[in-house]
């Protein structure tokens, strides 16, 4: 079944998008929420107050939950670079060489713990109040993060919320046989990164902008593939 779903980051947005009747949200990123409660995970984790981190994303996505009753909400776990949010309290002080091939995204997640457990907890106790949240997990290259990933889910019972990936990365699209057959409901695309990656440009960098193209056969043959694979195993596609 095709749906409409739409990209809400902000709660104050909520209200305006929900006006246009949409089936769900398909994308809340928690980089919004986390840039307006002013402080980065880390400073979170370097004072041992990530309760307070996970109630702040828990709010902010409450009110969002709360204009979208009953129907479902995506949310990415949080994909912060380096090169980003560099005014937040607590934020690394050296920008890495290349932050979009750097540590963000999953591995950057699966590296602390903590700081995913408690956004992974925020989603939960949300759902377990009855609202219909999935949460996807961005820059994903391998089956050993997805695996490593659903052990952290089990432990912290997350039966409640369903389980997704992001295919933004030629490695994710290559083996995504292999990513479903690990048990997930759903995918969501990055088309941006997805592009970048396999074109091998900077979309950042201007002089190289003219080549950048979502439309190239390349991208659209991976995105085709994964389609085809997803709905083999019955997972959902975005």
């Amino acid at each position: 079944m095709d749906v409409v779903q739409v990209l809400v980051d902000f709660p104050e947005f909520a209200e305006r998008a929900a006006k246009t009747k949409c089936d769900g949200v398909g994308l809340i990123r928690l980089e919004g929420l986390i840039a307006s409660g002013g402080k980065h995970p880390l400073a979170y984790e370097k004072e041992n107050t990530l309760g307070e981190y996970k109630k702040m994303l828990q709010k902010g996505l409450l009110k969002i939950a709360d204009t979208f009753v009953g129907k479902p909400l995506w949310v990415r776990s949080s994909d912060i670079r380096s090169d980003e949010y560099s005014n937040l309290e607590g934020a690394p002080s050296e920008i890495e060489k290349n932050p979009m091939l750097g540590n963000h995204g999953i591995r950057f997640s699966l590296k602390h713990p903590k700081i995913f457990e408690a956004e992974l907890l925020a989603v939960k106790e949300l759902a377990e109040k009855g609202h219909k949240f999935g949460i996807m997990f961005p820059q994903v290259i391998s089956t050993e993060e997805v695996i490593a990933t659903k052990e952290i889910w089990k432990k912290l019972d997350m039966s409640s919320v369903e389980f997704g990936v992001m295919i933004e990365t030629p490695a994710a699209s290559i083996l995504i046989k292999d990513i479903c057959e690990q048990g997930i409901d759903f995918i969501s695309f990055g088309t941006n990164d997805l592009t970048q990656y396999t074109l091998a440009i900077d979309r950042g960098n201007e002089d190289v902008q003219y080549l950048f193209n979502e439309m190239n056969w390349a991208v659209l043959k991976q995105i085709s593939r994964v389609i085809r694979e997803c709905k083999k195993h019955g997972v959902k596609t975005s």
